[in-house]
């Protein structure tokens, strides 16, 4: 499956293990395609880590281990829709304190971690009985939400965002979630 092929199915059962995995297969084909530096790492999905920075488990999404199968690469991948300025500083704590759990983890040293977002420019926000109630600028709620000087004066280089912004054609013409079933894919970068 290719970006575009999943982006124009991603309102369709949200969560959805399949959906997961189509979005894990996606962001690895992507991420490999601009570091090809990692294309001989061993990759494997939902990995958990045994102990991280708090002493628990971790979950990550997509995790590359070397030859001696060390984990090296950390891609922990999010693709919001819809509601997403009521969620944005959310996904910002999260962040810096996934980048904690794994930057600082016992006993591994680590490449990269890599957070992945896969956004509208766009997004419906749904009410309750399925219709659009309004839409996000999910640029300016971003760019009031900036946390990459935080991370970068915490960690370097190790830890990076990466956006893969989209737009829905004829976005605000829509008026019920079902509109948002199969949709129309546009200016991916």
């Amino acid at each position: 499956m290719q970006l575009v092929g999943f982006l124009q199915t991603s309102f369709q059962n949200v969560r959805s293990s399949k959906r997961t995995d189509d979005l894990h297969k996606v962001l690895l084909s992507e991420t490999l395609s601009k570091n090809p530096q990692w294309r001989d790492l061993d990759w494997k999905f939902e990995y958990k880590l045994p102990v991280d920075a708090f002493g628990g488990t971790f979950d990550i999404d997509i995790a590359g281990f070397d030859v001696d199968g060390n984990l090296k690469v950390c891609i922990l991948a999010k693709a919001m829709n819809s509601n997403v300025n009521k969620n944005i500083k959310n996904y910002a704590n999260t962040t810096i304190g996934e980048a904690a759990r794994l930057a600082f983890a016992p006993d591994i040293e680590l490449e990269k971690i890599l957070f992945v977002s896969v956004l509208p420019r766009v997004a419906p926000r749904f009410k309750k009985d399925g219709t659009v109630g309004g839409f996000d600028d999910v640029i300016s709620a971003k760019n009031r939400t900036k946390i990459d000087g935080v991370l970068r004066q915490q960690y370097g280089d190790l830890v990076e965002l990466k956006d893969i912004l989209f737009d829905i054609a004829d976005v605000r013409n829509k008026k019920t979630k079902d509109e948002f079933n199969d949709i129309i894919v546009e200016n991916i970068i």
